[in-house]
C-alpha cells in the first residue's frame, strides 16, 4: 500500500463495506542492514526477513510508545530461532541463531522455509518497559509447522480471523523487497467477503503483488476493494539501543580478576553486539581501571 521504493514503514487499512481490516508491513532496508551486519545466508535471510515484517506487523496493534516488543521464537529446525525487537520509535533489531542454516541440513534437502525451520516452534512475545526493562505482558504458544507464516497467523487468529503473506526476495545476494500484508475480519463481517480475499492470500496471489508493486491504487485492484483507505503511516528504521557507554558500564561490573586477565592480554577486548552486530573495543587502560576499582569496593 506504498510505492514499491519507500522507507521502512507500517499502516493499517480498511474497506468499511466488507467490514474487513488489513495490515502492512515493509522492512525492506532494515532488513538489508541486519542481514548484512550478521552476515546471514540467503536462505537464512529470507526466513529471517519474513520473521522481522511480521514483527512489522504485530507491531501495528502490540506494544506502546515507551515500551520493546519483543518477538522470539525457538525452532527445532537448523536455523535454531530468531529473537527481534522493536521499540517505541519504531526502531528495529534482532538476529538468527544461525548464519547459514542450510549447511546442517541433510545432504540434498531443499533449503526451503520449512526445512530450515523444523517441525515446530516455541514463540513468546513480550512488551517490556524501555526505562526499567521491567515486563508488562508476556504470551507463549506452541506452534507447528514452525515458518514465520504460521507462527504469525496462529499469534493472529487468538484474537481475530486473520489471513496473511510474508514476502522477502532477494536481489543480488542481498534482501530486495521484504514485506507483510495481513487481512482480519471484523465483527459484522460476511464470511463470503473475508472468504473470498482470504483465497487471494492461501494461493499466492497477494504474494506474488508483495514482490512487485504494493501501492494503495494496485491492492485496490488485487483485493477487488474499491473503499480500501489507509491510515496514518508509522515510520519503522534499523536501529539499536547499544552504545559506548554501556558496553563499557557492563565490563565495569566484572569480576576484578577476570578484568586484571583481560588487561594483561595487552590488546583491546572485543564486544560485539548480538542485536545489530556492530562491534565495540575496550583497551587495556580501562580494563585495568576498571579491575582496581572492583578491587577497592570489595575490601
Amino acid at each position: 500500500m506504498v510505492l514499491a521504493r519507500t522507507n521502512d514503514c507500517c499502516l493499517e487499512a480498511f474497506s468499511p463495506s466488507k467490514a474487513l481490516r488489513f495490515l502492512y508491513a515493509d522492512v525492506s532496508e532494515t532488513a538489508r542492514r541486519l542481514v548484512a551486519a550478521h552476515g546471514l545466508s540467503a536462505p537464512a535471510a529470507r526466513v529471517f526477513g519474513k520473521a522481522l515484517a511480521g514483527l512489522g506487523l504485530l507491531g501495528v496493534d502490540v506494544g506502546e510508545d515507551d515500551e520493546v516488543l519483543c518477538f522470539d521464537a525457538d525452532l527445532e529446525g537448523p536455523l535454531g530461532g530468531f529473537h527481534l525487537e522493536r521499540d517505541g520509535n519504531g526502531h528495529l533489531r534482532g538476529h538468527a541463531f544461525e548464519a547459514a542454516p542450510e549447511t546442517l541440513l541433510p545432504s540434498g534437502a531443499a533449503p526451503d522455509d520449512a526445512a530450515l525451520c523444523g517441525r515446530a516452534a516455541r514463540v513468546k512475545i513480550t512488551r517490556v518497559a524501555e526505562d526499567g526493562g521491567a515486563i508488562r505482558s508476556q504470551m507463549s504458544f506452541a506452534v507447528e509447522p514452525a515458518t514465520p507464516d504460521i507462527v504469525l497467523t496462529a499469534f493472529f487468529n487468538n484474537a481475530i480471523p486473520t489471513r496473511l503473506s510474508l514476502c522477502a526476495t532477494d536481489c543480488d545476494g542481498e534482501p530486495d523487497r521484504v514485506r507483510a500484508l495481513a487481512v482480519q475480519r471484523l465483527p459484522g463481517a460476511d464470511d463470503k467477503d473475508f472468504a473470498r480475499v482470504a483465497r487471494l492470500f492461501a494461493d499466492g496471489t497477494v504474494a506474488d503483488q508483495l514482490e512487485f508493486d504494493a501501492t494503495l491504487a494496485t491492492m485496490r485492484d488485487v483485493l477487488d476493494l474499491w473503499d480500501l483507505k489507509t491510515g496514518p503511516t508509522r515510520a519503522l528504521a534499523f536501529g539499536c539501543s547499544c552504545s559506548a557507554k554501556r558496553v563499557l558500564a557492563s565490563f565495569a561490573e566484572r569480576p576484578a580478576a577476570q578484568l586484571r586477565a583481560l588487561a594483561a592480554a595487552g590488546g583491546p577486548v572485543v564486544f560485539r553486539c548480538h542485536l545489530c552486530g556492530r562491534e565495540y573495543k575496550v583497551g587495556p587502560a580501562a580494563l585495568a581501571t576498571f579491575a582496581r576499582r572492583r578491587s577497592a569496593r570489595s575490601r
